[in-house]
């Protein structure tokens, strides 16, 4: 039976995430938006600040798709990549700012929840690179000192 990780995986390997590292951010952080949402979703009875903070984890968790697909291809290419990636990022930036303008003035949303769902990228991005860290020291006693 294939878990949860691995269908997952699968599907990022097929829309183009080639490299393990990227592979796993953008699953780690499927999985925090998807059960974070749902768990603050529950917990405040679907409230406003709720969907709030799920909104905001939607709205992180595109633009972390596309900065993470684009990196992957931008490696590949010798000329024009800086401006391709500030271009990309400038783009997600002027609509990640309209959409959180448009939930805020027009819908109502709790900035403090939307910024509470934002910050999950964060989240996912230390927890990532602290494993990462743990797993390159060698541990007390193993006799790898130096």
């Amino acid at each position: 039976m294939t878990t949860l990780v691995q269908k997952i995986d699968a599907v990022l390997y097929r829309r183009g995430f080639a490299l393990a590292d990227a592979r796993k951010l953008m699953r780690n952080q499927i999985l925090l938006a998807a059960g974070g949402s749902a768990l603050v979703c529950l917990a405040t009875g679907f409230s406003g600040w709720g969907l709030s903070f799920a909104a905001g984890t939607l709205i992180i968790s595109v633009n972390f798709w596309w900065l993470a697909k684009a990196a992957q291809e931008l490696v590949k290419v010798k000329h024009g990549a800086v401006f391709t990636l500030l271009t990309l990022f400038y783009g997600r930036l002027v609509l990640t700012g309209v959409a959180i303008a448009a939930l805020v003035a027009w819908l109502g949303a709790s900035v403090f929840g939307l910024l509470a769902g934002l910050s999950t990228v964060v989240v996912n991005a230390t927890l990532w690179g602290v494993l990462q860290i743990r797993h390159k020291v060698p541990a007390a006693g193993d006799g790898k000192e130096a």
